[in-house]
C-alpha cells in the first residue's frame, strides 16, 4: 500500500482536498463505462462523506469537520494494462493487479512540530511519526500567499512553512540514510489558484493560468518559477544528492481552485455547483486536475513495492 503524507499551514485547504479527491473518484468512477473504480476503506467512510455532503451541499469544511479528517484509505484501478498509468490502450476486464491501495495521513500543526529543537522533538513517536514511513508527501501551497514583492526567503509569507517543509523533508531522509536505496515521491498541489494575487504571477513573469495537466515539461516550469521564490529551501533539498539511502523523484505538480459565491451580509463563502451531466450536479471545481492527480498516485503505486 502505498503511503501518502499531506502537509499544508493552516486553512490552506486540506480537508477540501482531500473532499474534492473523493468527489473526483465519485462522478467519473461510479458509471459501468468508466475507465476506473474506486471504493473507501469503510473506517473511512463517516468522515469523508461528511467532507462530500458539504461541497456537495454547496458548503465548504466546518472547523469540526477539519479536526474529523486525519487519514483515508482508497483502493483505485483502472481498465488498462499496468504498464503504466499513461498507457491509452483500454483493456476488457478488471484485473486485480489494475488496483493498488494508497493510504493519506494528513498531518497537523507540523510547523510547530519542526520549529522545536531537535532534542525535544517527538517527531519518532507522535504527530510525525507517519511521515518517517511514508513514501510520498503532498505540499499543499496556499496560492494567496505567493510572494508579491522581492524579499528575503525568511520573509515570504511561505517562508516559516518552507522552513518546516524542509525540516520535514530532512528528518524523512535521515531516517533512512543507512536503509535500501529507495524513492520519495514529493507532489505539490497549489491550492486556491482562482485567488492567486496577479503580482505573484507578474514578479515570476507567468501567464495568469498554468498550462494544461497534459503538458507537463511546461507546468513543472511554471510551478518552479513559484517555488523557487516562495519555498527555497524545499526545493534546494529535493535536488540535493545523496550517495545512499532515500532520494527524491522528480516532483509532480497540480493546481486546485473551486469556484465560489460571494458572501452576503458576512455570511460563510458558498461553494458554486455547476450541472455534471447525468449526475446532476457537482462543485465548480479543477475537476482534470483531481483526476490527473489520481492517475500520478496510481502511477506511483503500481511501481512502489511494499
Amino acid at each position: 500500500m502505498l503511503r501518502v503524507v499531506i502537509v499544508g499551514d493552516k486553512n490552506s485547504g486540506r480537508t477540501t482536498f482531500l473532499g474534492l479527491l473523493y468527489t473526483a473518484q465519485v462522478k467519473s468512477g461510479s458509471d459501468k463505462a468508466d475507465d476506473f473504480r474506486f471504493h473507501a476503506a469503510f473506517e473511512s467512510l463517516d468522515e469523508i462523506t461528511n467532507v462530500f455532503q458539504r461541497l456537495m451541499s454547496g458548503s465548504f469544511p466546518d472547523s469540526a469537520t477539519k479536526e474529523g479528517i486525519h487519514e483515508i484509505t482508497f483502493r483505485l484501478g483502472y481498465r488498462r494494462p499496468v504498464r503504466g498509468i499513461l498507457w491509452r490502450q483500454r483493456s476488457q476486464g478488471w484485473a486485480s493487479d489494475a488496483f493498488v491501495s494508497f493510504h493519506l495521513v494528513v498531518l497537523k500543526a507540523f510547523e510547530d512540530e519542526m520549529a522545536r529543537p531537535a532534542e525535544r522533538s517527538s517527531i519518532a513517536d507522535a504527530t510525525l511519526r507517519d511521515a518517517l514511513s511514508s513514501d510520498a508527501m503532498v505540499v499543499i501551497v496556499d496560492a494567496r500567499k505567493l510572494a508579491t514583492a522581492d524579499e528575503d526567503p525568511p520573509l515570504v509569507p511561505l517562508g516559516k512553512y518552507d522552513a518546516a517543509v524542509e525540516s520535514l523533508l530532512s528528518a524523512i531522509q535521515r531516517s533512512r540514510a543507512h536503509g535500501v536505496r529507495a524513492l520519495f515521491h514529493p507532489i505539490f498541489v497549489f491550492s486556491k489558484f482562482d485567488r492567486v494575487d496577479p503580482e505573484a504571477l507578474r514578479l515570476a513573469t507567468l501567464e495568469n493560468a498554468p498550462p494544461a495537466v497534459s503538458k507537463k515539461r511546461l507546468r513543472a516550469a511554471y510551478a518552479k518559477a513559484l517555488l523557487d521564490r516562495n519555498l527555497p529551501k524545499t526545493m534546494a533539498k529535493l535536488v540535493a544528492r545523496e550517495r545512499r539511502g532515500l532520494e527524491f523523484a522528480v516532483p509532480s505538480y497540480f493546481f486546485s481552485w473551486v469556484r465560489t459565491h460571494e458572501a452576503v451580509s458576512g455570511g460563510a463563502e458558498r461553494v458554486r455547483l455547476r450541472r455534471s451531466g447525468s449526475m446532476g450536479w457537482e462543485p465548480d471545481y479543477s475537476s482534470d486536475e483531481y483526476l490527473a492527480f489520481l492517475e500520478c498516485l496510481w502511477d506511483i503505486a503500481a511501481h512502489t513495492k511494499d
